[in-house]
């Protein structure tokens, strides 16, 4: 199995849900802080980016499936 373009962007996009997630759970204030016009957009909320983890997880585990990630 070769390591190939979609897995490549799937990692990446899951670093960004699981940095998303340690944002909106522990460092909620620094990002309002640090981001204010940003943040008003694109709020970091606990529930969003679960579901944004989640569903990277779901498109990760079908990807598995079909024998595109190499774990």
């Amino acid at each position: 199995m070769s390591f190939n373009f979609e897995a490549v962007i799937w990692y990446a996009i899951l670093m960004d849900s699981i940095g998303a997630n340690i944002v909106a759970w522990f460092c909620n204030d620094w990002y309002q802080g640090k981001f204010k016009t940003l943040c008003k957009h694109f709020p970091a909320t606990k529930a969003w980016c679960f579901v944004y983890l989640a569903l990277v997880l779901w498109v990760g585990w079908v990807l598995y499936r079909h024998e595109v990630l190499p774990w």
